[in-house]
């Protein structure tokens, strides 16, 4: 048997015929995109070589600690994937815009890792019957709506599933309305990296902290953090130089948020 392969590839090379064989990524999968999304082209870890068989379309292997009413923007929650099957597991993950674009902000958690710009992985395959891994998803700006999570998962050689999980925005996400905040005036906007004005009607006593997120829901620049009384809050703050775009500024009194849209331009 053994000659009769070493014979077979022989012949191959000198006539030029490739073999195909399958890749392998025991230590997660590639940056190149095998979520199966739109963005991805709908590859998978089986259509890109690595494992054999079609990906099965599947439920229930991603979860979350994201509320049924929908992800507050800017809060960080957990997202959990779960694998069954016999043979070595693993996954990849990404929130994305069909467009391929990431949504939210990614931090690996144990046993996996970020690989590329917006994806989540497996950092060694798991043999026992059961797997699952945890990693931490911030949820992006106030006005981003619904967030589809797609992903791939390897439960052994010959078995792959692919699945798409939506969460929705919070719609009482503190973007119109706050319990404790009214009035508010920002000024200018357009902002051109100069001082920005802010002034609202605080109802109580309350720890205010107003920061400008990105796009992508990471906080971008750190205004303000202090316990102010009920009254009127009026300041004006020196923006230094960031890149221009489209950020939001977040107020934060208690347990109540308000969000406000700010096109910084230089």
């Amino acid at each position: 048997m053994k000659r009769k392969t070493l014979l077979l590839l022989t012949l191959a090379t000198l006539f030029g015929v490739s073999i195909p064989t399958l890749k392998s990524y025991p230590d997660g999968a590639p940056s190149d995109g095998r979520t199966g999304s739109p963005g991805d082209g709908g590859k998978t870890c089986a259509t890109a070589g690595c494992h054999n068989g079609t990906a099965q379309d599947a439920s229930g292997i991603i979860s979350s600690n994201i509320p049924t009413e929908g992800y507050t923007p800017g809060v960080s929650y957990t997202i959990t994937v779960a694998v069954d099957q016999n043979g070595k597991k693993g996954f990849v993950v990404s929130p994305q815009k069909e467009d391929g674009t990431l949504v939210g902000t990614l931090t690996a958690g144990a046993g996996n890792q970020r690989v590329g710009t917006k994806y989540i992985t497996h950092s060694t395959p798991v043999l026992t019957t059961s797997a699952s891994w945890t990693f931490t998803w911030t949820a992006p700006a106030a006005g981003s709506g619904n967030v589809d999570f797609y992903g791939a998962f390897a439960n052994n050689r010959t078995l792959v599933r692919k699945t798409k999980y939506t969460v929705n925005e919070k719609v009482a996400s503190g973007i119109n309305s706050n319990q404790t905040i009214s009035g508010l005036k920002m000024f200018p906007n357009p902002s051109i990296n100069q001082d920005l004005s802010l002034s609202f009607e605080l109802k109580k006593s309350a720890t205010l902290k107003i920061e400008l997120i990105d796009i992508t829901g990471k906080s971008a620049l750190d205004l303000y953090n202090g316990l102010e009384n009920a009254g009127t809050f009026n300041q004006k703050f020196k923006l230094p130089m960031i890149n221009s775009g489209i950020y939001f500024l977040r107020i934060q009194s208690g347990e109540d948020v308000l969000t406000r849209k700010l096109l910084v331009q230089q």
